[in-house]
């Protein structure tokens, strides 16, 4: 589909790639494209994704209406489900299922940290309450992300995060229980209950998620790759070794005592002994002072300014 770049399709100008990727649960196949697009009446900026494998109908048709259920300034915003014909790399046209979604020029949270390096302890805060309060919001609403990472958090042009990549949520009640059985999201973050493919409670699976984000935005690095017994790292956490889990991620930078009690709360091996989001925002170091909105935004377009140079 490369030939699309350029090409007006329905009312939209494509414009340039966003992204490519691979439903989380599906990891050798690709399913998904993300293109920037222009609506060549209004001149209205957008984000168009393309379920480009028609297996990937139902997870389209999932985020579709789940995002129309969801309503909050901190969640990417969806304006239209539709099919689009493209021409295939054969000549023939395939039709498609499009989300034509909210565009989010500064991009997502990965990419900073990974060209800027972490986040100051404030900064860190600042946005780890706005992803803890939006996380909050949906569960509320009966509804777990079940891919969160910080791939899934992009930030608009006065860089607050926006939740997306809601193509793995679910119903809570979907089963009686309220647990779930399917296997979905990224290994890194994934909790080990959902890594191990057992039956597991959603909420508790995001908070996981949430942890792990948590210790990549603080230290720029992620606390350990995957949460089972043979990841050395994780494993620490598993025996309770958390003096030498420390001590190992102590080398370069410290951590406050409240900061490992709130992590270590969130990414433990025990789904019922793990923190829920009222656990996190009630830890000593979710209540500590952020940056203001002024002083973030400052420091984000900074960090952009270094971006945009190398």
């Amino acid at each position: 589909m490369d030939q699309v770049i350029g090409a007006v399709i329905n009312e939209y100008r494509f414009l340039k790639v966003l992204g490519t990727g691979s439903m989380a649960e599906q990891q050798s196949k690709l399913f998904k494209s993300v293109y920037h697009v222009q609506d060549v009446n209004s001149q209205v900026n957008y984000a168009i994704k393309v379920y480009t494998c028609p297996a990937s109908d139902i997870r389209c048709h999932n985020e579709a209406k789940i995002l129309e259920k969801l309503s909050h300034s901190n969640i990417i915003t969806l304006y239209k489900n539709l099919q689009m014909k493209f021409k295939g790399d054969s000549g023939e046209i395939i039709t498609m299922d499009c989300l034509v979604l909210e565009y989010l020029e500064k991009g997502d949270l990965f990419e900073f940290i990974a060209k800027t390096g972490n986040f100051g302890e404030s900064l860190c805060r600042y946005y780890f309450k706005q992803l803890t309060q939006v996380v909050d919001f949906m569960h509320g609403q009966g509804f777990v992300h079940r891919n969160l990472k910080l791939e899934s958090i992009l930030l608009d042009r006065k860089f607050n995060l926006k939740l997306c990549n809601f193509a793995c949520a679910s119903y809570l009640n979907k089963y009686k229980d309220g647990k779930l059985k399917t296997k979905v999201g990224t290994k890194n973050y994934q909790a080990p209950e959902v890594l191990y493919g057992a039956i597991y409670d959603g909420v508790k699976a995001d908070v996981f998620s949430l942890g792990v984000i948590l210790f990549i935005m603080y230290k720029g690095q992620p606390p350990f790759s995957k949460a089972n017994q043979q990841d050395a790292l994780y494993n620490l956490i598993i025996q309770e070794n958390h003096k030498q889990f420390w001590e190992i991620h102590s080398q370069k930078m410290e951590f406050s005592f409240d900061f490992k009690e709130l992590f270590l709360g969130m990414v433990n091996p025990n789904p019922e002994k793990r923190f829920n989001i009222e656990g996190v925002k009630n830890s000593k170091w979710f209540g500590g002072v952020s940056k203001t909105i002024q002083d973030a935004y400052e420091e984000m377009i900074n960090r952009e300014k270094y971006i945009l140079k190398v």
